[in-house]
This record gives C-alpha cells, structure tokens and sequence, in this order.
C-alpha cells in the first residue's frame, strides 16, 4: 500500500483573520485491503469494523478557513468486514467502509473550499459485509458502504462557500449479507448496502449558515449494491436495504439560505438489489427496499429560502430489483424505484419562504424496476415497483417534522 499525502497550514499574507488549508494527496495504483473477522460460539455483543481510503482529508475548524485540496487515486480499495457466531445476546454489529478518495470538514465560522476528487479509470471500490448465525443474535446491523469520492461537511456558524468537482470512472460495489439459515433473527436485523460512484453532504445548523454550493459530479464507473438476508426464522422487525447512485447531493440546512448549483453527469450502470429468503416468520415484519439512481439531488431547508439549479444527465442504465420469498408468515413489504434523474427541494411549510428551481433533466438510457414476492401463508405481501426516467419535486413541510 502507498500513499502520497501534503498538507499544509499557513498564516494568510492578506490582513485578515483567514487560515489557509492547501491539501494535495495522490495515490497510484494503490492496493488497499483491510480484513476484520470475528467469531464466537456465544457473546454479550459483537461489532467489527474494517475502513480502507485511498486518500482522506479531515478538518475541524473553530475559525475562518479557506480551503484547497486536490485528491487523485487509481488502483483498489477493498474491505471486509465478518461476524461469525453461534449465539449473540444482545447486539451484533457489523461495518465495511470503502472509499476512494475522502474529505470531510467541520466549521463554526466561514469557509471558503475548493475541492477536486478524482478516482481514475479502470479502478475499483469495493466493500462486503456479512454476519454469519448458527443459532440467533437478539440485534443486529450489518452494513456496506462503497463510494469513489466522498465528499462531507457540517457547518455550525459561518457561511459556506463550496466548489466541489468529483470525477470518478471506478467500478464501485457493496455487498452486505446477514446469513443465518439453520437459525432465527432475534428481535431486530438489519441488512444495508450502499454504493456511490461520486457523493456530497453538506449540513448546516445552530447559527443559521447559508450553503452556497457549485457543484460538478461527473460518474462513467459502474455502481452497484445488494443487500442480502438469509434465515430460518423471521426477526420482529427486519430490514433489508440497497441504494445505489451514479451522482449523489444532498444538503440539510436551518435558517439559513441553501442554494445548490451546477451539473450532475452520470454514464455508469447503477444497480440495487435487496434480496430476503425466510423461513416461517410468525407476526414479524419484514421490509425490503431496492433504490438506484443515476443522478440524485436532494436539499432539505427549515426556516430560509432555498434555491437548485442542476443540469442533470444520465446515459446509464439503471436497475432496481427486490426479491422476496417466505413461509408462514405476517407482513411483508417490498419496493424497488429506479430514477434516471431526481432532484426534490423540501422548505418550511410555516415560513415565509420561497422554494426556487432552474433543473433540466435529460435521461437517455432504461429505466428498469422489478419487484417479486411469495410466501405460503401471512397477513400482508405487498409489492411496489416504481421506474422514472425524469423526476422535479418541490414541497414544503411542516417544521414540526424536523429536518
């Protein structure tokens, strides 16, 4: 494994109380592999972990930043991440985290960034998960993550100013699998996989920080989540989720003006798979969910006015598919959506406030969604297969809802 890395902190030369951040990491043909296995006949608790970036930027600032950073990878990131046991009493808790390239900052007064993330053609990210049970474990969470370039912050005070280019030909997979054929779920289990070709978050609370957001997501690798639940018996409640996209946004923000800008370019193939296969399941409730999406955006703002303007284009195909067989059982509920572009803009149904949009949305590929669902007997299976090639929302909400 190699890395490269600078970063550096200096005084401004301007009269201002601005710190300046240059970072610059670049890591070629990396071979990242990170392992985690556990394995107990019995256990109180269970949690293992495996993380594995190419590069990772992390910043926490109490004052006025400007930031510059330029990440590059090529080659693979690989993690796993096993629980393996007979009995687990309490909570089994199981985490596989692959990126790319990472930047993640925090600030509780102005910034200024300008961020560029590139995961070269031709590599790979990829993240497994898997919780294997003989007998039962009471409550379990078993999750993968992948995303080439993931991009996060959280602003707690001061104005945020963004330029954020994310490029990504890398294949990117997660797999996630809770497996307990000869036993039972206990009360809860949950199976997650999530995959992202380029991905950002950006959050702002407490003092009412504008988000002012120009954004390039260019996606050409393909993408791919499946999550995957296997046992004899149900749990109470069970939860089997995938969700893939090509190009992901999604902007949180209170009492402060939010405004996302840009273009969102996605040629990958996106695919979302939630499989469950159970034995009896008595009264339980089982969910599953399959979302994929070539283009994503999403702001979510409370008590401001708030404003998308995206060019959204995708030209791969994208696929949604839930697959769902049970014995003696009671509700099942399973969907799968697939969006070639989406784009939704929530805003304080109680304020005095404005929702604005300029979106053009072009989808050039299929747009495919399948759900299948049997059972021997039950109180409910339900089915919902939804597939849109182009798809604006904008409404308001109650603020009594939370963000």
């Amino acid at each position: 494994m190699a890395t490269s890395a600078v970063m550096t902190v200096s005084a401004p030369i301007f009269a201002d109380d601005t710190t300046e951040v240059l970072n610059g990491q670049l890591n070629l043909d990396a071979a990242i592999s990170v392992v985690a296995n556990g394995e107990a006949a019995t256990a109180n608790t269970a949690a293992i972990t495996a993380v594995g970036m190419a590069n990772a930027l992390t910043g926490d600032f109490e004052t006025a930043h400007d930031v510059t950073s330029d990440q590059t990878f090529s080659g693979s990131v690989a993690t796993s991440a096993t629980t393996t046991a007979g009995i687990v009493y309490g909570s089994a808790i199981t985490t596989s985290s692959a990126i790319g390239n990472s930047a993640n900052l925090i600030h509780d007064e102005t910034m200024d960034a300008a961020l560029a993330q590139t995961a070269l053609d031709g590599s790979s990210v990829a993240s497994e998960a898997s919780l294997n049970v003989s007998s039962y474990a009471m409550s379990s969470v078993t999750t993968a993550t992948a995303t080439a370039n993931a991009y996060g912050s959280v602003s707690y005070g001061g104005d945020n100013t963004l330029d954020l280019r994310q490029d990504s030909g890398a294949d990117v997979a997660a797999d996630s699998y809770v497996l307990a054929p000869t036993g039972g779920l206990g009360w809860s289990a949950a199976s997650v996989a999530a995959a992202n070709g380029n991905s950002a978050s950006i959050e702002g609370y407490f003092m009412g920080p504008s988000q002012l957001v120009d954004l390039d997501q260019d996606n050409r690798g393909a993408v791919r989540a499946s999550a995957n639940l296997e046992a004899g018996g149900g749990g109470e409640e069970t939860q089997v989720i995938a969700s893939a996209n090509g190009n992901s946004a999604w902007m949180q923000n209170e009492n402060g003006y939010a405004h996302l800008q840009g273009s969102q370019d996605n040629a990958g193939q996106v695919d979302a798979e939630a499989n469950a296969e159970i034995g009896n399941f008595d009264i339980d409730v089982v969910t599953l969910s399959a979302e994929g999406v070539g283009n994503s955006a999403i702001i979510s703002n409370i008590g401001a006015d708030a404003y998308m303007g995206l060019d959204q284009t995708n030209n791969g195909a994208v696929n949604a598919t839930t697959n769902f067989t049970g014995g003696a059982g009671g509700v099942a509920l399973a969907s799968a959506t697939a969006f070639g572009n989406a784009a939704t803009t929530y805003v304080c149904s109680e304020c005095p406030v404005t929702a604005y949009g300029n979106m053009n949305q072009t989808n050039n590929a299929a747009i495919t969604s399948n759900v299948t669902g049997h059972m021997t007997s039950g109180s409910l299976l339900s089915g919902t297969a939804t597939a849109i090639g182009n798809s604006a929302t904008f409404q308001s909400v109650s603020p009594r809802s939370g963000n």
